[in-house]
């Protein structure tokens, strides 16, 4: 599903030159749940952002279902965005002043789906993230689990085959990660390939299989 071969990006800091991806190479199989992990600064959220058509190689060759990247359009990788690949941040990324249902339901808003259709995959994800009887609530009524779950929701609610979780934990305690994790191991189960990113090894054991990142390099499990 994923082939990223000798991907190099480099970002100018001032007077420095940061390569935060250094000649990487990853391939992922469809269905797999894979955790990347690496200290802050290893490249991780870069890994992701290409890995999400959010940014662009300097160098080097990402295949994304057979087809290279760097041939689609600005439109197309919109399109890709939207439909292929759900996201979950760490920071939730809701909008405040919309309710859980309002928020899952925007991306399918821009995809165009039918009111109807949009009502019943609305219903479907809060019901698949446990949130049913929080449809009406707004994100600053939600505790921070429950906003996750939200987003956890949003993102499945397009019927990606890519989920990309960057640190989907880290702003929750351990028990409430505990939740997320199991979240996700659900959702590999069903058949959605996971990419989870994070800085925590006991989460990282706890995908199907683990890659480390450090100054940009894939050390192992590609």
């Amino acid at each position: 599903m994923i082939r990223i071969n000798d991907v190099c990006k480099t970002y100018i800091m001032g007077e420095e030159i940061v390569r935060a991806l250094d000649h990487a190479s990853l391939h992922i199989a469809e269905g797999e749940f894979v955790g990347v992990v690496g200290p802050s600064g290893s490249g991780k959220s870069t890994l992701m952002n290409i890995i999400g058509c959010l940014d662009m190689a300097d160098s080097g060759e990402y295949l994304l279902d057979g087809q290279r990247i760097e041939h689609y359009s600005e439109n197309e990788l919109a399109q890709i965005r939207n439909k292929k690949i759900g996201f979950i941040f760490q920071n939730f990324n809701l909008l405040a002043k919309m309710t859980a249902a309002e928020n899952i339901e925007l991306p399918l808003v821009y995809q165009r789906v039918g009111q109807k259709d949009r009502r019943e995959r609305v219903a479907q994800a809060l019901e698949r993230v446990g949130l049913t009887d929080r449809k009406t609530h707004k994100p600053t009524e939600l505790s921070g689990g429950q906003q996750q779950r939200v987003a956890v929701a949003r993102a499945i609610a397009t019927n990606p085959s890519l989920l990309l979780a960057d640190e989907p934990t880290g702003n929750l305690d351990s028990r409430t990660g505990e939740e997320i994790m199991r979240l996700f191991e659900d959702l590999n189960r069903e058949g959605n390939t996971v990419v989870l990113i994070t800085h925590d090894e006991k989460v990282a054991a706890r995908t199907g299989r683990t890659v480390r990142i450090f100054d940009g390099r894939i050390e192992e499990g590609v």
